[in-house]
């Protein structure tokens, strides 16, 4: 079957790029753009919950922003000089460093994290077994003034006490930090590998690839030309005239709905044992998820989706089996044990992905360590044209993730603890990250499949955990719980991709993306303080704990902590089971892909199915899938090649439809 993943971003790859190096007036504009996406988050996300700025995949904001670039701004720039106008690499670059800011100041981070902060010092009298970890919770974490507190849940009209907040912004933002720059020179080590050497379709970027092409000079001309496609275009109306409905709907309610999303296509629920463990099964159109799996390898869609109802049937086995009645909780230890299935194919992937990039990885450390080059077979020694120099990305993520550990320390976990945790969850990041560069499944796509508390406490057990190491680990969870914090590592890859995709290479681009992140951190956590000191946190709709993520979790979180503590258990062979389970899974997919070329299922799709969000995504999965098996079995590749600008526009069309009524609901002071 003929296939073209990322048409896109391989065409431009291929083509000659002229290098130029980046200037300041980039790195400038670019961080303008990133406090107006903090700010945009602000108002649209946190204040309105209206539209997701720059957190998705795509991100809406930055994409909608490029369009009226492209298509407004540019014209008129160039036609006033050709050095007046931004080059490609800068326009590239300046998006890059939008969607690095996008997932930092997201309602599942920033705005996260200081709810979550304040929380055992404000439910503490509705919940009196929480004097329990009082007494080992760092005073350093949150503000000790009680007025703080209270004035943070109901609101001070924009009076921040910032002296109660000093010590506790320096803490967080030098752990984010920390743990944003460890990242970055992660991706330092391993880019050549997957950007250079195994050419990594990087599906998410076709879009601003293929938006910024420069009309001027042949050779950095994209071949699908977007913004002169009528399928691109039909693409985007099609979105914004399918979904408008909802939207004025919310406005005008005699006006008919048209939904496409939670439709219940069949209750199990309602039926007898065993088939009851099947549950609920959703239905949800999610259009720009089809334009992303339209540029998927077929196996991937195809995994996905069959996973999915492989997981429903091992629930329904379950039933079967067991006494209860009920399925078993996809996050419990209980056979099938699904999210435990998950995080073992996460982690068996981890392995996967280093093993297959050996031979770079030991090129590296030669590198770094012997600082010769003994010919093509020698070490490989990184010209002025990488983001930084593998010795310093190596020293750098060394002592980034030793001041993360020195930082838990502080906060009384030990230092075992701590090395696994983090270690453990840069597993996470880091695979996920591999994922969204092959596959373009980003945050909003697919969740971590089991929480790092939950695989901490499956692996060692609570009975060998301190109730300070207990405490610190819930206090955590906020960065390891939402998809937010994780996706920067992901960003910060496709922002190296589209950077040297757009003739950018050397030191100056990860001082950018570092620059983005570092700017970000501090301004949404002190942008944020005042939206919540404005309004009031209980008043707006992240803290309601029925429909809220951030509302139920912050709360959630330091019942655990109790729980553990009163009934602490042992390792969890149940659990530990299922993680050995869904790593020897995911290590006999990738033999049998390797062993047998027409073998159609992928490890992704796996781990996909087993982790949150499948269950909601399904659906768009196998539509997509079906769309692109028609097309290319009876098309072929050029009619999949014609098509492809519609589905990039179905794309596009999303993120300027959520940004377009983001500010409508900002406009007339409407939530959703």
């Amino acid at each position: 079957m003929a296939e073209e993943p990322a048409r896109t971003s391989s065409e431009v790859e291929s083509t000659p790029v002229r290098r130029e190096t980046l200037r300041m007036r980039a790195v400038l504009l670019g961080l303008v753009m990133v406090c107006v996406i903090v700010g945009m988050t602000q108002t649209l996300s946190i204040r309105y919950n209206s539209a997701d700025v720059a957190g998705s995949a795509p991100p809406s904001v930055p994409t909608a922003f490029l369009l009226l670039y492209v298509l407004l701004l540019a014209p008129i720039l160039n036609r006033l000089g050709k050095r007046v106008g931004l080059s490609r690499g800068e326009i590239l670059i300046i998006y890059s460093m939008m969607i690095v800011a996008g997932p930092i100041a997201h309602l599942y981070a920033v705005a996260y994290l200081l709810p979550h902060t304040v929380a055992p010092l404000y439910f503490d009298k509705q919940e009196p077994s929480w004097s329990l970890f009082q007494p080992v919770l760092p005073a350093w974490l949150g503000p000790n003034s009680a007025k703080a507190v209270e004035d943070f849940f109901h609101g001070t009209h924009g009076i921040v006490p910032w002296r109660a907040w000093m010590l506790p912004i320096l803490a967080w933002s030098s752990l984010l930090i920390a743990l944003f720059w460890v990242m970055l020179c992660i991706n330092v080590l391993i880019r050549r590998q997957w950007v250079e050497s195994e050419r990594l379709a990087f599906p998410l970027a076709a879009i601003p690839l293929a938006l910024a092409h420069d009309e001027q000079e042949s050779y950095l001309k994209d071949p699908l030309q977007l913004i002169h496609r009528p399928l691109f275009w039909g693409g985007i109306a099609f979105v914004i005239l399918v979904q408008s409905p909802s939207h004025v709907h919310r406005f005008f309610p005699f006006i008919p709905d048209l939904p496409t999303q939670d439709l219940t296509l069949l209750d199990a629920s309602l039926m007898s044992v065993p088939w009851r463990g099947a549950g609920r099964i959703e239905f949800d159109l999610l259009f720009w998820l089809i334009g992303i799996v339209y540029l998927l390898p077929t196996e991937i869609a195809l995994s996905c989706w069959v996973f999915f109802f492989v997981g429903l049937l091992e629930n329904v086995f379950a039933m079967m089996i067991g006494t209860s009645g009920e399925a078993p909780d996809v996050y419990s230890n209980e056979f099938p044990a699904l999210y435990s299935q998950g995080a073992g194919a996460a982690f068996a992937l981890t392995g996967i992905v280093i093993y297959t990039a050996r031979g770079h990885l030991k090129r590296v450390f030669e590198s770094v360590f012997k600082r010769t080059s003994h010919g093509n077979g020698g070490p490989q020694i990184p010209s002025s044209n990488d983001p930084m120099s593998y010795r310093t990305a190596l020293l750098g993520a060394v002592g980034g993730f030793l001041f993360i550990l020195a930082w838990c320390r502080l906060g009384g976990m030990r230092w075992w603890v701590a090395a696994l945790l983090f270690g453990l969850t840069l597993c996470y990041f880091f695979i996920f990250t591999r994922i969204r560069a092959e596959a373009g499944l980003g945050m909003g796509v697919i969740l971590w499949p089991k929480m790092m508390d939950e695989v901490m406490v499956t692996l060692v057990g609570a009975k060998n955990l301190t109730l300070s190491d207990l405490t610190m680990m819930e206090s955590l969870r906020w960065l390891y719980f939402g998809p937010a914090i994780g996706s920067v590592m992901a960003c910060q890859l496709e922002g190296l991709k589209l950077a040297d995709a757009g003739g950018l290479r050397g030191r100056r681009v990860g001082a950018a993306l570092a620059l983005a992140a570092t700017v970000t951190v501090p301004l949404a956590i002190t942008w944020t303080l005042q939206t919540f000191y404005n309004t009031g946190f209980e008043s707006l709709h992240i803290a309601h704990r029925s429909t809220s993520m951030v509302g139920t979790q912050i709360h959630h979180a330091y019942v655990i902590i109790v729980e553990q503590h009163d009934s602490p258990t042992g390792p969890q062979w149940g659990g530990i089971l299922a993680m050995g389970v869904g790593g020897l899974v995911t290590v006999a997919l990738s033999v049998l892909r390797t062993q047998a070329s027409w073998f159609p299922l992928h490890p992704i799709g796996y781990l996909a199915a087993n982790a949150w969000g499948m269950q909601i995504n399904w659906a768009s999965f196998f539509l997509g899938w079906l769309i692109k098996v028609v097309v290319t079995r009876y098309g072929g590749l050029r009619i999949y090649n014609r098509l492809l600008p519609f589905f990039l526009g179905l794309l596009v069309g999303d993120a300027v439809n959520s940004a377009l009524w983001g500010l409508i609901a900002w406009a007339t002071g409407t939530e959703r």
